[in-house]
Order: C-alpha cells, then sequence, then structure tokens
C-alpha cells in the first residue's frame, strides 16, 4: 500500500475534501483553500493518503496549532480520520490511525475531538485501540492516548466565552476561519437570512489556532452567537435558522425583556 504525504510539493496529487457527507455531489465545493493548507503546513499539520481506490486520508498537527478550543501542549491533534464508505471492519482507518501513532511516537501522545453523534458510532473503535474517554463540553467528546504517562492531561478550554458585543446589542456573530469555498457561501447565506430575520449580523474572521481556541465556539474555526449565547457550529440552511431560532428560550435569555415569546 502506497502512502502520499501532502505537502507544498505534493499537494496537487488529488484533491482533499472538507468532507460533508450530505452533499457529495459538489464535490468542488469542499476542498480547502489552497492558501489555508500553505498555512498549515507550516505550522506542522501532516496529511496522509492512502492509495487506495477510495479516499483515505488523515490528517493531524501539533496540538499547540490545533484550531479547536482545546489545552494539550506536546500531544499531537487529530483533525479528521476519513474513510469514504468507511467498511464495517474499519481496517483502512485502523492503518491510518497506526500511521499516525508511529509517526508521532516522540509525542505526549494522541488527542482528537468528535461529535458526541461520531463518538456514540466509533465508540468501540477508538476505545480498542487505546483512546480513553476523556473530558465533555455539550456535544463533543475529548479522548486521548497517551505515550508517556508522567505528562500533563489535555483539557477544553472551559468555560466557553462570551462574545457579546455592545455595540450589536442582540445581534448576530458568525466567528469563521477562511477554510473553504463552501464554508464561505454559507457564512454568506446565513448572514443574508439572518438579517432577513431582522437581526443585525456581525461576522468575525478567526485568523489563528489561539484566536480559534478561545473563540467560544466548542467546534473552533466556526461558531454562531446572540448576544454573547453560542447557538451552533453548523452550517445551516434558512429551515435550519428558523428552527434554531425558533427553539431559543428568548425570556431566558433576555430576563430584562418581559414577554418575548407568547405564553
Amino acid at each position: 500500500m502506497t502512502l502520499i504525504k501532502l505537502t507544498t510539493d505534493t499537494i496537487g496529487q488529488g484533491t482533499l475534501p472538507c468532507i460533508d457527507l450530505k452533499n457529495p455531489n459538489s464535490p468542488e465545493l469542499f476542498t480547502y483553500n489552497r492558501d489555508w493548507l500553505l498555512d498549515r503546513f507550516e505550522e506542522g499539520m501532516v496529511i496522509i493518503k492512502l492509495d487506495t481506490p477510495k479516499d483515505a486520508f488523515i490528517e493531524y498537527v501539533p496540538a499547540e496549532f490545533a484550531w479547536k478550543p482545546i489545552y494539550a501542549p506536546g500531544y499531537t491533534f487529530i483533525n479528521h480520520v476519513y474513510v469514504a464508505d468507511d467498511e464495517p471492519e474499519q481496517w483502512l482507518k485502523s492503518e491510518l490511525l497506526q500511521i499516525a501513532e508511529t509517526d508521532n511516537s516522540t509525542s505526549y501522545g494522541m488527542v482528537i475531538v468528535l461529535e458526541n453523534e461520531d463518538f456514540n458510532q466509533d465508540r468501540d473503535f477508538y476505545l480498542q485501540r487505546g483512546y480513553l474517554e476523556h473530558a465533555h463540553i455539550p456535544g463533543f467528546t475529548m479522548l486521548v492516548k497517551k505515550f508517556k504517562m508522567e505528562v500533563p492531561v489535555p483539557s477544553f478550554a472551559l468555560p466557553i466565552a462570551e462574545k457579546t458585543n455592545p455595540l450589536n446589542p442582540h445581534g448576530i456573530t458568525i466567528s469563521y476561519a477562511d477554510q473553504s469555498a463552501f464554508v464561505n457561501y454559507y457564512i454568506h447565506e446565513m448572514k443574508v437570512i439572518f438579517e432577513d430575520m431582522g437581526f443585525n449580523v456581525e461576522l468575525q474572521r478567526v485568523h489563528t489556532p489561539e484566536e480559534a481556541r478561545e473563540s467560544g465556539s466548542p467546534y473552533g474555526t466556526f461558531g454562531v452567537f446572540m448576544d454573547g449565547h453560542f447557538l451552533t457550529h453548523k452550517l445551516l440552511n434558512k429551515h435550519g435558522i428558523e428552527e434554531l431560532i425558533g427553539s431559543l428560550d428568548l425570556n431566558e435569555m433576555y430576563p430584562e425583556f418581559k414577554y418575548l415569546i407568547a405564553s
């Protein structure tokens, strides 16, 4: 099996999708911005693809440069482990994980943060390979595999920060990193939808891993906030946004106002 290590020189050897399995018919939208990738390589990011009929790759980086709300100096952070149409036995995924662990055997260990839905699906896969369920924030689980016992343990960057903007009271703030055309398209679509609903919308670009860590979003590179209250890390269409706003208890979020929602 051939390994392809993507670098600034080999990035042209096939595309690397910014994965969204719900939209498989528009792969051009899910490719990372080239400049984004080049900057991440300078931070120590490694992407290894397997030369197999189905797409299979792993992406990892020194945890100090992870664009996630974590503190894990000395560890290696896994951004993605992806196999298209993942087979039930998960042997390609296991091979990718082993490659990354071998490549980072001198680090403190490996860290990965999964959405709870993904963790529940892959719990046995990771636990069987020595990853321990280490910490939680709403919607996300951190897994850790330590290579050295007497080292600091990773943690989430808590509490999730407030992003209140006194110049935009009760407005919407969208924080984002310039990762892909797909993300940028949805951000501006969401901005228009929120504005049509009567909200003032501010876009805040996240420029560094440190800013992502302190962004207030459990996802790091994307978050939507209403007057400092974190709402979601998901890219939503009009229906999704209407459902999200309709589900909020605005009386609880804004006790200074009475009867925002009719009882």
